[in-house]
């Protein structure tokens, strides 16, 4: 009796095997007749596991790319993207945070999982030459996430600004500063999906 079922739930276990065979061998010969040109799912993938993420700029560092950007914010005569095509900065923290305070010239793109940055936002940014990205969440996360979606988005050259807002108000004029910086920004967003959108994307001074 004991012998029966054992070979009962053998006899099962090799069924159950062949049907994942042969639904597994269905799938290869589907994908090969869609061909990997037209549809089909190559065997390798065609990049590299590893990408290069974002890279952070450090104001601290003597040397850091287009310093002229931070000759505009300590001048006292500020520029925005509109005077000037070297820089552009994207404020990637949320609507509320960059009305109570931003960086004179920058633009609000708040991280949004909802409406994530698009193709038609990259190319109001086109003709900068560099563009940071900052916010004031830990780790800059906001704004290396965001840096991402406008490197996929096609813009090249976007760095995010390390230590983000705050750093930005240290080495920035009292000019260059909109808002009371010291008030207390609004709490930094985690969770992609209750990230606001801005009302008008794109928005300055």
């Amino acid at each position: 009796m004991a012998r029966t079922r054992i070979g009962a739930t053998f006899v099962t276990l090799l069924a159950a095997l062949g049907w994942t065979l042969a639904a597994g061998g269905l799938g290869l010969a589907v994908n090969a007749l869609r061909g990997v040109g037209r549809g089909g799912l190559p065997w390798v993938a065609p990049f590299p596991y590893e990408h290069d993420c974002p890279e952070k700029l450090a104001l601290d560092t003597p040397t850091i790319a287009a310093p002229r950007a931070w000759k505009l914010l300590g001048s006292k005569r500020v520029r925005g993207p509109e005077g000037s095509r070297d820089v552009a900065l994207v404020d990637a923290r949320p609507e509320e945070a960059f009305s109570e305070a931003h960086l004179r010239g920058a633009r609000s793109y708040p991280y949004s999982f909802v409406t994530p940055f698009s193709k038609a936002d990259a190319a109001k940014l086109k003709g900068f030459a560099h563009v940071f990205v900052y916010c004031d969440s830990p780790g800059d996360r906001l704004a290396g996430v965001q840096a991402e979606l406008m490197r996929r988005a096609g813009l090249s050259r976007v760095k995010v600004v390390k230590g983000g807002f705050a750093a930005l108000c240290k080495v920035a004029s009292a000019a260059a500063i909109i808002g009371d910086k010291k008030t207390p920004a609004t709490q930094p967003t985690t969770s992609p999906a209750t990230t606001k959108p801005a009302a008008g994307k794109g928005g300055q001074p």
